[in-house]
């Protein structure tokens, strides 16, 4: 390790050291710093590409709407099979979302809106029967880890609805019951199952989701997310979920999250670059903003630059531009670490950015994954998010122009109406 990170430092002040263009003098996000005589100039009109149904949330709902299906028609066998296709060759939408997981959102669909149903009447037989109605698949499929997976993660689907967003510690009686009985229940089904022997992160994923009821989790959390790094370390999300998982109130330290995202950029080093780092920090920034207190910003820049080479597509760009703009905004010390990441919102929109997937804007980044259920009160409050937050940034800039254009070949401020 020691002998990386001298060699990605030398690597990121080159690529993170490049002068910002005079368009981003002086801005930051969501803190556009004007003084008295630049609040009377006209903000500038952005003009981009709308993209209002992309290609990653239109694969996303294809797989779920095909898990759905199928699990309607109880053709489990079919849905085993695709899904198992999926799971060997670790498929990916264009959001870098995994294909095999979506497609198992999409099976339990209807028992995750029933659980919810159940869980805001407080009826907790409901909810038990709605989940126990998949589970004489598991007698029929003996052996099969996708359909066991899909049981069980319909068990992780009714705990977290039990728990909200509560501690568990502080849930009443009822719902605490509630929720240690269905995370039992997917534990227990968990020790039937190897990752490594059936050769599936679904497996491993299914590890991480049950730590939180681990009699010691602070002592696991770093090997069962590692394990589920090394079947798949193509899959963003789960680099996301670790940096979640090692926050103190969760199963970390502040010192545990920057030792181990240094720890995953090496061992993603050949999919990611140091991106593996910036991954981890993201997700514990996208809950915590205290992961600023260790972040070695130059890393961190680094792997941003890393991972938009290796996958700049436009989902890709779209989500780190607005993980930026809405974990990254506010009150800022200039010349800090928290500058030096917002900061990267203009490099981020300037040289990647070329249209706009309103959808992406519009999530929660915590819940980047989460299905939107309303689109079009979605994609158009991520329409406006996007350009407030775009003219915010680039208004202070002296030459902003009247006209901010995205083309193929960039972003370029325009003179004139």
């Amino acid at each position: 390790m020691r002998t990386l990170i001298p060699a990605a430092r030398s690597l990121g002040a080159r690529l993170t050291d490049r002068k910002p263009g005079p368009l981003w003098a002086g801005a930051s996000v969501g803190k556009a710093s004007r003084k008295n005589g630049d609040r009377d100039r006209a903000q500038p009109r952005v003009e981009i590409p709308v993209c209002e149904v992309d290609p990653a949330s239109k694969d996303a709902a294809r797989l779920r709407a095909r898990g759905q299906f199928l699990a309607r028609q109880d053709d489990w066998e079919q849905m085993a099979a695709e899904i198992r296709t999926a799971d060997t060759s670790r498929a990916l939408t264009a959001g870098l979302q995994s294909q095999a997981v979506l497609m198992c959102e999409g099976a339990r669909q209807d028992i995750t809106e029933a659980i919810a149903e159940g869980v805001d009447r407080g009826d907790a037989l409901s909810v038990q029967a709605a989940v126990a109605s998949l589970e004489p698949l598991l007698s029929e499929q003996p052996g099969c880890p996708i359909i066991a997976y899909i049981v069980a993660m319909a068990h992780v689907d009714a705990a977290r609805a039990w728990k909200g967003t509560a501690l568990t510690g502080d849930l009443p009686p009822e719902r605490d019951e509630a929720y240690a009985r269905h995370m039992a229940a997917a534990a227990r089904l968990n020790d039937q199952f190897d990752p490594f022997e059936h050769e599936t992160p679904l497996w491993a994923m299914v590890r991480c989701a049950v730590l939180e009821v681990d009699p010691q989790p602070h002592a696991r959390v770093a090997d069962d997310f590692e394990d589920l790094i090394d079947l798949d370390p193509g899959n963003p999300h789960h680099l996301v979920q670790f940096g979640c998982a090692l926050r103190p109130i969760r199963f970390g330290s502040w010192e545990m999250l920057e030792a181990q995202a240094r720890r995953t950029a090496l061992r993603t080093s050949d999919v990611w670059g140091v991106g593996g780092y910036t991954w981890v920090y993201l997700g514990a920034l996208a809950e915590d903003q205290g992961a600023f207190r260790r972040l070695d910003a130059d890393l961190f820049v680094e792997g941003l630059h890393d991972i938009l080479s290796r996958h700049p597509s436009q989902a890709t760009v779209n989500r780190m531009a607005a993980l930026i703009a809405y974990r990254v905004s506010g009150q800022v010390d200039v010349g800090g670490t928290r500058q030096r990441i917002a900061d990267c919102f203009g490099w981020v929109v300037q040289d990647h950015l070329r249209e706009l997937h309103p959808l992406i804007w519009a999530e929660s980044p915590a819940r980047a994954s989460a299905p939107c259920f309303d689109k079009i009160d979605m994609a158009r409050l991520g329409q406006t998010r996007a350009l407030a937050t775009l003219t915010e940034f680039f208004a202070p800039a002296p030459n902003a122009g009247r006209r901010l254009v995205f083309a193929p070949d960039g972003m370029r401020p325009v003179e004139g109406g």
